[in-house]
């Protein structure tokens, strides 16, 4: 994980949401960084927590162009190599 970017965040989030969204673009991270990359299952269910929080499609893509703009990590392809595997492990 990385400390030379900020996560996108919103200002009206509770801090348990902000906890949440942060966890979500951590295991985003996770799937780049690490050799063996994210648990897909608990990838799938923060995604759906990230939906619940932030609901608005526009809003979602708002938050990862600036994730990804900050951190070249595409939450994107990791959601879509998430629902098109098998494996148990999503690896970037």
């Amino acid at each position: 994980m990385s400390d030379n970017y900020s996560y996108p965040l919103m200002d009206s989030w509770s801090q348990s949401e902000i906890i949440s969204v942060i966890t979500f673009f951590q295991s985003v991270e996770e799937a780049y960084e690490k050799k063996d990359g994210v648990n897909r299952q608990q990838f799938m269910d923060l995604y759906r927590q990230y939906t619940q929080i932030v609901p608005s499609k526009m809003e979602q893509k708002q938050l990862e162009r600036e994730f990804k703009k900050s951190s070249s990590y595409d939450t994107y392809q990791v959601f879509k190599k998430a629902k098109e595997t098998k494996n148990s492990r999503v690896v970037m």
